[in-house]
C-alpha cells in the first residue's frame, strides 16, 4: 500500500513539475533567443498593453486589472509569432485554408477581406435604394453648398474594392448577383445628382491590365493604383497630370500585407510585390510636419511644387500609398485621417483652396455622417 502511494506521489510530482516547465522553460528559453529573433508586432493589430492602476480611478482600474493583466500575458507569450506563424503554415499545406473568417484565399495566392461590407459589394447583394441615393447626394450637395460658402471647392474621391477589381481570383463560391456594385451606383447617382467633381478610378483598373494595381496580400492599392487616382484627381482639379507610361513602374518582392497579418501567414508562402513609381518631380523637394500633433495630421510643403494651392484631403488608409507622389505636385496638402479628424482642425483661418473627400468602397455607408462632422468646419 505505502508503495503504490509513494509512486502516486511521484506521478503526481512529475505532472506537477511537466507543469511548471511547459511554463518557465518557453520563457527561459526565449530570453535566450529573443536577441537573434524578430521581436515586432507581425499582427494587423495594437497588442495589449502591461495595465496601470491609477489613484483617480482606482476601483474600477482594480475590477478590470484581472483581465487586462491576461490580456497582456496572451499578447505578449514567449514564441506567440512563431507557433501562430506554424499554425497558419499548417491550415495552408493540409487543408487549403485560413483561420481567420475575415480573410478569403483565392486563386492563385491572391487573399482577399472578407471585412465590412467587401464581400457584399462584390457580390452585388447591397445595393443602394432610389431613397438610399437620394439622401446621400442631397448630404453631399449640402456639404458641398457649405465649402463653397467658404470659399473652398469641394471633390469626392472613390476607391474601389480590391473584389471587384480583381474577381477573377476570387473562390468560385462567391457567386455575383449583379454586374452593378453600390460603388457603380454611387459614382453615377452623385455625377447626375450633383454638381460635385467625382473621381472614380474603378473603370481604369479594370480596362487596363498590363499592370498590377493591387497588392495580392493586402486590401489597398499598391503605388501604381494611387498614382493613377492621384493623376486623376489632380486633372479633376485642373492641374496637368503624368502619364504612368511616361514614369518607370518597378515591381518587387514585399513582405506580407495587412491581410496575410491577419492570419499570421509565413513569409515563405508569400507571393507578393511592391510597387515604385520614379521619375515623377523628384526634383521637388517635400518637407512634411504634424501641425495637430499628437494626432496623426500630416502636412506637407514643397515651395518649387507646379501647383501652388493648398489641398486638404479628409481619408482613409488608400490615400497613405499616394501621400509621396500626391505631395510633389501642391505646394501645400494637408491629410486628415477620419479617425481623428476634429472640425476644429479646419479654422477659417486653416482652410485649404480644395478639400478632397475621399472613402473607399466598402466604407460608403459612413458619407452622410463624414458629411455632417465635415459640415461642422470652418466656423
Amino acid at each position: 500500500m505505502k508503495k503504490k502511494i509513494k509512486n502516486k506521489i511521484r506521478i503526481c510530482g512529475c505532472m506537477v513539475g511537466c507543469f511548471w516547465a511547459m511554463l518557465l522553460v518557453p520563457n527561459l528559453l526565449w530570453l535566450l533567443v529573443s536577441p537573434w529573433m524578430a521581436n515586432t508586432n507581425t499582427e494587423n493589430r495594437v497588442l495589449a498593453e502591461f495595465p496601470r492602476i491609477t489613484a483617480d480611478s482606482f476601483y474600477e482600474d482594480l475590477e478590470s486589472y484581472p483581465r487586462q493583466i491576461e490580456d497582456y500575458i496572451n499578447d505578449h507569450a514567449a514564441f506567440r509569432s512563431q507557433f501562430l506563424s506554424l499554425n497558419a503554415g499548417i491550415n495552408l499545406v493540409l487543408f487549403r485554408s485560413v483561420d481567420n473568417p475575415t480573410v478569403i484565399r483565392g486563386r492563385e495566392n491572391w487573399y482577399f477581406f472578407n471585412g465590412g461590407a467587401s464581400v457584399e459589394d462584390y457580390r452585388g447583394q447591397n445595393l443602394l435604394s432610389e431613397t438610399d441615393l437620394i439622401t446621400i447626394a442631397s448630404k453631399v450637395l449640402e456639404a458641398n453648398r457649405h465649402f463653397e460658402e467658404l470659399g473652398v471647392e469641394f471633390v469626392i474621391l472613390l476607391a474601389p474594392n480590391k473584389e471587384r477589381i480583381y474577381g477573377e481570383y476570387m473562390p468560385s463560391c462567391y457567386t455575383r448577383l449583379s454586374d452593378i456594385t453600390r460603388y457603380d451606383q454611387l459614382a453615377e447617382g452623385l455625377r447626375e445628382l450633383t454638381d460635385v467633381p467625382i473621381v472614380a478610378p474603378k473603370s481604369y483598373y479594370l480596362e487596363n491590365r498590363d499592370k498590377l494595381w493591387y497588392f495580392k496580400s493586402d486590401t489597398h492599392w499598391n503605388e501604381a493604383g494611387a498614382f493613377v487616382a492621384g493623376q486623376m484627381l489632380i486633372e479633376t482639379l485642373g492641374g496637368n497630370p503624368t502619364a504612368l507610361e511616361d514614369l518607370d513602374v518597378c515591381y518587387d518582392y514585399r513582405g506580407p500585407g495587412d491581410i496575410a497579418l491577419l492570419f499570421h501567414m509565413p513569409d515563405r508562402f508569400l507571393e507578393d510585390y511592391s510597387c515604385t513609381v520614379n521619375g515623377y518631380y523628384e526634383e521637388v523637394s517635400v518637407i512634411p510636419e504634424m501641425p495637430f500633433s499628437p494626432a496623426p495630421i500630416t502636412r506637407t510643403h514643397a515651395e518649387n511644387a507646379p501647383d501652388k494651392r493648398h489641398i486638404a484631403l479628409f481619408h482613409d488608409s488608400f490615400t497613405l500609398v499616394m501621400m509621396d507622389k500626391f505631395s510633389r505636385y501642391f505646394q501645400q496638402v494637408t491629410y486628415y485621417p477620419w479617425q481623428d479628424f476634429s472640425p476644429e482642425y479646419l479654422t477659417k483661418e486653416e482652410l485649404p483652396d480644395v478639400l478632397v473627400y475621399e472613402v473607399v468602397e466598402r466604407d460608403i455607408a459612413r458619407i452622410v455622417s463624414d458629411m455632417d462632422e465635415l459640415m461642422l468646419a470652418g466656423r
